[in-house]
């Protein structure tokens, strides 16, 4: 197998000849058509996470070891499949589900992986998509996608399911509730589609960058606001004729979240999911006689991809078009996201450089 892997921290990523894995008893082998390519692999790649305060949270301190695949949109078909795994047919095309938890604890056994306290989640921790071939540890996180177009469902494993779960958290939205996306990057291009989908018209997409804008009017919204070019909370004030009920944050960076207070109505709620990085000075009294709630949000579970994807069988969830690279150009995929280069997502086609 093929795979394009970390290897120094904050170095370029470096291509890699192995022997396919081997499929253990519960195991699955994923022979990859594809993977997607998230803002986070740039964050991994570099070693770790901005906390603020000259604090970092670092990959090698929680244990990832080098070399490491990153990519964790993965997309293909079983090749292979250990003695217990039942059910799964060679050959079907899956989604993989990289969020993997130690599937003891109370949250693996509520279906939700992603708050494990000891997730291994892949292109994190352990081998992810940037490959020819995955070896995934159990059938449970393999979501079935025969007949979807591989290149754009692939992003359905992270950036689709961070989306659907960050816009959940919102619970049911009145007719008369203004939503704001802030930042309109892959992800929160997903969530407009999302938010579309689901059948909410009252969304301002915010961002700094016009051409992204353009990609956000392009699905359809209500509104857009270049915070670079506008007062933030004015606009957004105006707009809403008074004020937000909900805003999700895809930048996660102080300048964004701390557009909540100003702009958000008594009880209305600030879902934080970028991870640009850095710290939140709160004025707490504010907090607390607003009732304004600020939660953050991480990935999704098995169960909301399945969701995700049978709104895109239905028919009602658009998703949108993707630019497909080789495996071979993965390094500069992380360039250009690195440097703002990129609207909308990148997915690398692993079936060319196949072992």
């Amino acid at each position: 197998m093929k795979s394009w892997d970390i290897t120094e921290w904050g170095r370029p990523l470096q291509q890699r000849l192995r022997d396919n894995p081997q499929p253990g008893p519960d195991e699955v082998l994923v022979r990859l058509s594809h993977c997607g390519v998230c803002h986070s692999d740039v964050h991994i790649r570099d070693g770790g996470f901005d906390l603020g305060g000259g604090n970092m949270l670092k990959l090698a301190d929680r244990g990832t070891k080098l070399p490491l695949t990153p990519g964790h949109e993965p997309i293909g078909v079983v090749q292979a499949v250990g003695a217990n795994v039942q059910g799964v047919g060679l050959g079907r095309q899956v989604l993989v589900n990289p969020w993997i938890g130690c599937g003891q604890c109370r949250f693996c056994k509520a279906g939700r992986d992603n708050l494990c306290n000891q997730m291994r989640s892949m292109g994190v921790a352990t081998p992810g998509g940037f490959a020819t071939h995955l070896l995934v540890p159990h059938a449970r996180y393999l979501v079935d996608v025969e007949g979807l177009d591989p290149a754009t469902t692939a992003v359905l494993a992270c950036g689709g399911v961070t989306a659907y779960s960050a816009v959940s958290k919102f619970g049911p939205l009145g007719v008369d509730d203004w939503v704001a996306v802030l930042g309109c990057g892959g992800v929160g291009l997903m969530a407009l589609s999302v938010l579309k989908a689901l059948g909410h018209e009252r969304v301002i997409a915010c961002d700094i960058d016009d051409t992204k804008l353009d990609a956000a009017r392009a699905i359809g919204t209500a509104a857009t606001v270049n915070l670079k070019a506008t007062p933030g909370p004015a606009e957004l004030l105006r707009i809403s004729g008074g004020g937000l009920s909900h805003m999700v944050d895809f930048v996660g960076m102080p300048a964004t979240a701390q557009l909540a207070l100003p702009a958000l109505l008594k009880g209305g709620q600030m879902v934080v999911v970028g991870l640009f990085g850095g710290a939140l000075p709160v004025p707490l009294p504010a907090l607390a006689s607003r009732e304004v709630s600020l939660r953050g949000s991480n990935t999704g579970t098995t169960a909301q991809i399945r969701e995700l994807v049978q709104l895109v069988r239905e028919g009602k969830l658009k998703l949108p078009a993707v630019q497909v690279r080789p495996l071979a150009q993965a390094e500069q995929a992380l360039r250009d996201l690195e440097a703002g280069r990129v609207i909308g997502r990148v997915v690398l086609d692993t079936s060319e450089t196949a072992a």
